[in-house]
């Protein structure tokens, strides 16, 4: 049976909290004739800032969304519209009745501390709903902005970003010298887009696609089924200001070296001279395997094929330069390079795919292969497999700054 928002309980479904957040973040109360609240749930952009088909696409989703939950849809065009939406916006808006409640106050009196203590696949629906339809994205700061309307609301909302250690600004409402006074505005931290796009996403394709188009590398789109529509992006980069990397241990390193060796030592053991066929960049995100725990540290897996793949590719010649010179294997007539991952598995924990993968595993001489790890100056190594790879690594879902790589050398 369908259910009006004054039924809303807890456990809250995901369309629920969706909708708490949209309903909370525009503020919007209106009062029909027979005295019922009606709240407003707006999905608004700037006039042709949203292509028709974004906007049927979006619609749609959200119509999904709340099949279980009543309500009434306007777009432009109708009698209502312009009750509803602010003057010259393009979108539409879903209306919601309640005879319970008819202030922010009644508003975030049921609902604020029930969505702060559920669990947080809801409080990620709430916040999505909280920036689906309103925000906008600030080209010069590279923030999602949202324009606050009640503060109460807004204390909510950022109340419950702080339970997601997503990291925001808050700037409160003043005066202009214009005349004109600038509205309360929450912003989410450039830094920090890329988290909250990762685990709370959005539905707006309108919305997705403007950050999209800000990252500074490829991306890799996750869709949820949780929320109809909901759209997450894996490795998004906006900045280029670096990452801060977990520090690995003295021990860490040891082992992950070790298994390196033993790498090593398999694919010298596996190669065959006999296949003909070469393989080529697969060009896609790579799931992570689960981790195996050594000592007191966990580490990733390598696949020998893999490695043998990245030497079959760069056939068998050293990625430094292909004249390096090189020795005969024993076991067949190949010549003999070493393989290496440029992003070191130790830090697996940094990213979102594998790095066990053909893009991250260079072809090199002994020489260059020893230089690498124990070569004073690694740069003249570094530095060229980098402008090599990066963009196929970015194909991978890898991304990665020249800066943060060689930290990983020093």
């Amino acid at each position: 049976m369908s259910r009006s928002i004054d039924q809303f309980t807890t456990p809250f479904s995901p369309a629920e909290a969706f909708c708490i957040g949209g309903i909370i973040s525009a503020c919007d109360v209106h009062t029909n004739e027979t005295g019922t609240s009606i709240w407003v749930l707006p999905v608004i952009h700037n006039p042709q800032k949203a292509t028709p088909e974004s906007l049927s696409a979006h619609k749609k989703h959200l119509e999904n969304v709340f099949a279980e939950i009543p309500t009434i849809t306007v777009s432009k065009g109708e009698s209502d519209f312009t009750k509803y939406m602010q003057p010259n916006k393009d979108g539409f808006v879903f209306l919601f009745e309640s005879k319970d409640l008819n202030t922010p106050e009644n508003l975030i009196q049921r609902f604020a501390n029930n969505i702060l203590c559920s669990e947080e696949s809801i409080r990620c629906a709430f916040i999505s709903g909280v920036f689906d339809g309103r925000s906008s994205w600030d080209k010069s700061g590279k923030m999602i902005t949202l324009d606050s309307r009640n503060e109460l609301c807004a204390e909510t909302i950022c109340s419950i970003l702080d339970s997601l250690s997503i990291r925001y600004n808050y700037n409160p409402p003043r005066e202009r010298a214009s005349g004109n006074p600038r509205k309360a505005q929450l912003r989410i931290y450039s830094t920090d887009v890329p988290d909250f796009i990762k685990r709370i996403g959005l539905i707006s394709p309108t919305r997705i696609k403007d950050i999209e188009n800000a990252s500074i590398c490829n991306f890799s789109e996750e869709f949820d089924t949780v929320l109809d529509g909901l759209t997450r992006i894996m490795g998004l980069r906006i900045s280029t200001q670096t990452r801060e990397y977990k520090k690995i241990t003295r021990e860490k390193f040891s082992i992950e070296a070790e298994l390196d060796r033993k790498l090593l030592d398999d694919v010298i053991n596996e190669i065959d001279s006999d296949i003909p066929e070469k393989p080529t960049y697969k060009g896609t995100p790579k799931k992570k395997k689960a981790p195996t725990k050594v000592s007191s540290s966990e580490t990733y897996p390598r696949d020998t094929n893999t490695a043998l793949n990245a030497l079959k590719i760069a056939e068998y010649k050293c990625e430094i330069d292909s004249e390096h010179p090189t020795f005969i294997r024993k076991k067949n007539n190949l010549p003999y390079t070493e393989p290496h991952h440029l992003i070191p598995m130790a830090y697996s924990d940094n990213f979102d795919f594998s790095l066990d993968v053909e893009e991250n595993i260079v072809s090199l001489c002994s020489n260059c292969h020893n230089q690498i790890h124990y070569g004073k100056d690694v740069e003249v190594i570094l530095q060229p497999l980098y402008e090599k790879r990066k963009d196929l690594l970015a194909r991978a879902g890898i991304y990665i700054a020249y800066a943060e790589l060689l930290e990983m050398y020093k």
